[in-house]
């Protein structure tokens, strides 16, 4: 990847205030880019610390499942973004058996309105759409991303669903020279996750609340990936698409990772820990999910050259590394440096 691509473009994340699209910000901000933000809400977590910092240009706090044409015209018109990451959805898949019709809205509906307004409101070339490595209707193969997507719970299938709103949006768009690249990514972890019902963050609620965690699947696998090293093949893949004017879909998934159990990684996590770790109590899952699940990514490595670099091991060091620091001063120190020394190991 050119670092010197990134340098200077305009560049929207919705969903900006999530996980995965907080940590986008940071690292984007690093490589030169302007960075504007548009949610619904802000969280808790690693948003903090870029709410803090300021390191977005401006932020926009808007719901995308209504948002109407005056305020989405007003919102491109000054951004006047050349990318668009589309981070913003319902990414739990507890709410989607909670709250069906939510999760449809905002993982259906919600891709349909930004994918309309910027082709209709801006000149942006490359609009990079976060789906999931659940959208395929058998799970527990090695999918490649020709396999037949479905999903068995509402989550799963609204993020399919947004897959074919996007191959019909691009059937019919009015610019030529809009490109849509589609993300199906493993399970990330990192640092100042608080999406609710997730290995990791139960784990750390545990720990700061001084409580027993509770862990509900302990021989489920999946792709386990560090948030860094997933983003990175967002950005792989962004830079492919606006360079080269073409819309593509890529699995990323760390094989590396994928023979750990969740257990496994609750005990690496308690071990870097150490004094103050909760008790485990392994407990009845609330909702059926698959036992195992892997993708293919061998895709990505060929034609963007992505391969992960850090392993099981190094990345829960570094979640343990950025947690005890957050829970201390909830200052951007540990976010650039995690992202300087990534960023150098990549070079």
């Amino acid at each position: 990847m050119s670092k010197n691509f990134w340098k200077n473009k305009r560049i929207l994340i919705t969903g900006h205030t999530g996980f995965k699209g907080s940590w986008l910000a940071l690292l984007l901000n690093q490589l030169g880019a302007n960075v504007y933000g548009l949610s619904n809400e802000k969280k808790e977590g690693i948003y903090e610390i870029v709410e803090k910092s300021q390191f977005l240009i401006k932020e926009y706090f808007e719901n995308i499942n209504n948002i109407d044409n005056e305020n989405a015209e007003k919102i491109l018109g000054e951004i006047e973004p050349d990318i668009v990451f589309h981070f913003a959805a319902q990414s739990l898949v507890y709410k989607g058996y909670l709250y069906p019709k939510d999760t449809i809205n905002t993982n259906i509906l919600g891709t349909y309105n930004i994918l309309d307004y910027v082709d209709k409101l801006t000149s942006a070339k490359t609009i990079t759409v976060a789906t999931t490595d659940k959208v395929y209707i058998k799970p527990q193969i090695n999918n490649v991303e020709t396999d037949e997507l479905g999903g068995k719970d509402f989550y799963s299938a609204s993020k399919a669903g947004a897959e074919f709103i996007i191959q019909a949006f691009l059937n019919n768009k009015e610019r030529a020279d809009l490109n849509v690249t589609v993300i199906r990514s493993g399970n990330v972890i990192g640092g100042g996750d608080r999406g609710e019902y997730r290995l990791m963050t139960d784990l750390i609620n545990s720990i700061y609340s001084n409580r027993d965690f509770e862990l509900r699947k302990p021989e489920s696998i999946r792709p386990w990936q560090f948030v860094l090293d997933s983003l990175w093949g967002y950005l792989l893949a962004t830079e492919d698409s606006y360079s080269n004017n073409r819309s593509e879909i890529f699995n990323l998934n760390s094989a590396v990772n994928n023979k750990y159990t969740a257990k496994r990684l609750v005990d690496l996590y308690l071990e870097y820990w150490g004094s103050g770790s909760p008790r485990v109590e392994v407990t009845k899952q609330m909702f059926q999910e698959t036992d195992i699940l892997t993708i293919n990514s061998s895709k990505a490595e060929n034609e963007l050259g992505w391969v992960p670099i850090y392993n099981v091991e190094e990345t829960i060091k570094q979640i343990v590394v950025w947690e005890k620091r957050f829970k201390e001063d909830k200052e951007p120190l540990t976010s650039n440096n995690q992202i300087s020394e990534y960023i150098s190991l990549r070079d």
